[in-house]
C-alpha cells in the first residue's frame, strides 16, 4: 500500500526490546530499541536499513535517515530511506515513560536490528532471567558474526 509519505511495509509482526543505556560520559541516558522481524521480511528491512545509513554494530551508531514515531506511549512506525519506506509494527509497541523520556532527552533512538531467531523461543517454565540470558548469548553471537546492524534514528512524538 502506498502513501504520500512513502511505501508502507506494515503492519508487520515485530519483537521489541526497549533498553535505557546509561551514558559513560555523564550525559543523558540513551534509548535503544532492539528489533527482530520474521525471516520473510528481514531481507527487505535490512535493505531499507542499509539504504538509511545503518552499519554493522561495532562502534557508535551512525546517524541515519530513519525516524521513530511514538504516539500516545506506543511506537507506531519506523520511517526509513528518508521517508520512502514506512514500517508499522503490529500491534504498536508500548514504550515506558522512562524510555520515552530518555529518547526525548536526546531527540533520538538507537535502533538495533537483529537477525531472525535471536529471540529465544519461550517455553513453559522458562524463568524470565533464563530467557534474558539466552537472548543475551544469542545477541552476543549475532554481533560476533557481524549480523547485527545499528543506526541513530530521529524521534518524532505526536
Amino acid at each position: 500500500m502506498a502513501s504520500a509519505a512513502g511505501e508502507r511495509r506494515g503492519p508487520t509482526p515485530v519483537l521489541w526490546a526497549f533498553v535505557i543505556r546509561e551514558s559513560s560520559l555523564g550525559g543523558p541516558p540513551t534509548a535503544e530499541a532492539v528489533v527482530e522481524i520474521g525471516s520473510s521480511q528481514y531481507g527487505q528491512l535490512l535493505e531499507d536499513a542499509m539504504a538509511s545509513g545503518f552499519t554493522i554494530a561495532i562502534d557508535e551508531p551512525p546517524p541515519t535517515t530513519t525516524e521513530v514515531h511514538v504516539r500516545d506511549g506506543f511506537l507506531t512506525e519506523l520511517s526509513m530511506v528518508g521517508g520512502h519506506r514506512l514500517w508499522e509494527p503490529a500491534p504498536p509497541a508500548p514504550v515506558s515513560p522512562e524510555w520515552l523520556s530518555a529518547a526525548e532527552a536526546r531527540d533520538s533512538v538507537v535502533i538495533i536490528l537483529v537477525p531472525p531467531g535471536t529471540w529465544p523461543e519461550t517455553t513453559p517454565g522458562l524463568a524470565p532471567d533464563e530467557l534474558a540470558e539466552a537472548f543475551t548469548a544469542n545477541l552476543r553471537d549475532a554481533r560476533a558474526d557481524g549480523m547485527v546492524q545499528h543506526g541513530l534514528a530521529r524521534l518524532i512524538v505526536r
